[in-house]
């Protein structure tokens, strides 16, 4: 077998293993548009957490009619969805056999991240089909820069590039690096056209039909409602994103490969810390909470270096690759901080693929850098099996707690997310947000629920007991891998309760 199709059978085997999972983060709102969304007419719906109106829903239409086109299977969705996992390692596979000498290695660094992992197994997720599709879009891209007659593959890589847009818009941030890229290598125009007509074309007849429907260009539409979702401010989103750089594939192998890039990752993740300051984290978490700044930390210099790199330090035929990948992690890195409303550790997809590349050149340079790399991602490996089952664990308990608070207490109101929020509208709760009238019931996911009224008297808790000790959200902890603003750590350990959910009387 090739190395394309090892690398792609291991990872569709991966994600298959997660097609008995319970709804995981967003996946259960992706279920509940694929129901309500009308094929002529996407955005014609409302729901509690988008705060108004369908139309300013900050993703465009192409997700939500593959979601409406998933909607008969419920999770079962996840099976067709696996064709995006194959799309995503088969592009992986490209770039890496074209930038790397030793391609496994990158290939083997790429799988053992926690968030490549975690990201091929919540497979319904909207962030797989745009990262599948920008990471071939770049793929391609790159390899029609060494092939004579490349107009082709040029067109192809436009093509996939605009459906990655109009899929996620972030997706353009890949669209400005590829543009900036081919600036710098002078790139014919005939090449250019052939590039840009297709990526043009996608983008002007999605946002055309979407302007006839609603008479507004929905980007600006999105953007300028992006504060009807809460959002923390930037500089814990910058700590956030630094410390979720840390499970990308692999940081931890710069530490032998390249130890100036921890040095300076550790410089600017203890400058991030001593700007944030967390409240109500020991010394144990705040140590934690600077490994995984500093290695995050060392990704980012990594990629600064090869962003920059001078021209006396490409390889014959480079084409500026170094340019491409860092500028890649860079860009996807300052999206998260300056454009989403929150770090997560999945919107960081897009840079693995990169960020597998840079690190394996780095291990290629110096004498046992390899042996280094592949320690190091054998332990990655390890943490992000602990991951995977870590996040498993927790959203089967948000489902069980979410069951039995209900069928206990008989309280239909609810302020929670994710699978919590699932498990109770699946019994018929209704999501609610302060205020409300006093002596309203109402049920509240300890770990999701948002930020309770002081004034709220706690009747009952319920809880969901757990002996594994890694947990993904944990906010006494401090961690919050889908969301800095549940903590800033993406992962802690802990011996409590996995999660709760307490019934409040609203006051």
């Amino acid at each position: 077998m090739s190395f394309a199709a090892r690398l792609v059978l291991v990872a569709v085997v991966l994600a298959a293993a997660a097609l008995p999972k319970p709804p995981a983060v967003d996946e259960e709102s992706y279920l509940w548009l694929g129901r309500v969304v009308a094929w002529a007419d996407p955005y014609d719906w409302s729901r509690a957490w988008q705060g108004t109106e369908g139309v300013v829903y900050a993703h465009p239409p192409l997700f939500l009619w593959w979601m409406k086109l998933l909607s008969p299977l419920g999770l079962g969705g996840r099976l067709p969805s696996l064709g995006w996992v194959a799309l995503y390692a088969l592009g992986a596979a490209t770039w890496m056999k074209r930038s790397c000498q030793h391609p496994g290695y990158a290939g083997a660094a790429w799988l053992c991240s926690s968030t490549v992992l975690l990201g091929i197994e919540n497979s319904l997720m909207i962030d797989l089909p745009a990262v599948a599709l920008g990471t071939c879009g770049l793929a391609v891209y790159r390899e029609a820069l060494s092939r004579p007659n490349s107009a082709a593959w040029l067109g192809l890589a436009g093509l996939l590039l605009g459906v990655a847009v109009e899929t996620k818009y972030p997706a353009a941030l890949l669209v400005a690096v590829v543009a900036i890229h081919a600036l710098r290598v002078r790139l014919a125009p005939r090449h250019a056209l052939a590039l840009a007509a297709p990526l043009l074309g996608v983008v002007v007849l999605v946002e055309g039909y979407v302007f006839t429907r609603y008479g507004e260009f929905h980007p600006w539409v999105a953007w300028a409602s992006r504060d009807l979702v809460a959002h923390g401010p930037w500089d814990d989103r910058a700590l956030g994103t630094l410390t979720r750089l840390a499970l990308l594939p692999t940081a931890a192998g710069l530490l032998l490969a390249a130890p100036l890039h921890v040095v300076s990752g550790t410089v600017l993740g203890g400058v991030l810390l001593l700007a944030c300051r967390p409240p109500d984290l020991g010394a144990g978490s705040l140590a934690a909470l600077l490994a995984f700044a500093a290695l995050g930390g060392a990704l980012l210099s990594r990629a600064l270096l090869a962003t920059f790199s001078p021209v006396t330090r490409r390889r014959k035929g480079d084409r500026c690759d170094s340019l491409l990948l860092g500028a890649t992690v860079l860009a996807v890195s300052a999206g998260v901080v300056l454009l989403h409303n929150y770090a997560s550790a999945r919107y960081l997809l897009p840079a693995a693929v990169p960020a597998a590349i840079l690190v394996t050149r780095s291990a290629e340079e110096v004498a046992g850098g390899k042996r280094a790399l592949l320690v190091s991602t054998v332990l990655a490996g390890m943490v992000a099996a602990a991951s995977a089952v870590a996040d498993w664990r927790f959203v089967t308990a948000s489902l069980e707690v979410a069951r039995v608070a209900s069928a206990s207490t008989g309280v239909t109101q609810f302020m929670g997310e994710w699978s919590f929020r699932h498990g109770m509208e699946a019994s018929g709760g209704e999501r609610v947000s302060p205020p409300l009238l006093p002596g309203t019931p109402v049920l509240v996911d300890d770990q999701s629920g948002g930020r309770v009224p002081a004034e709220w008297e706690p009747i009952r808790r319920f809880e969901a007991e757990d002996r594994f000790p890694l947990r993904v959200v944990d906010v006494a902890a401090g961690a919050g891998l889908y969301a800095e603003t549940l903590g800033p750590l993406p992962l802690a350990l802990g011996s409590g309760p996995l999660t709760s959910v307490t019934l409040y009387e609203a006051r």
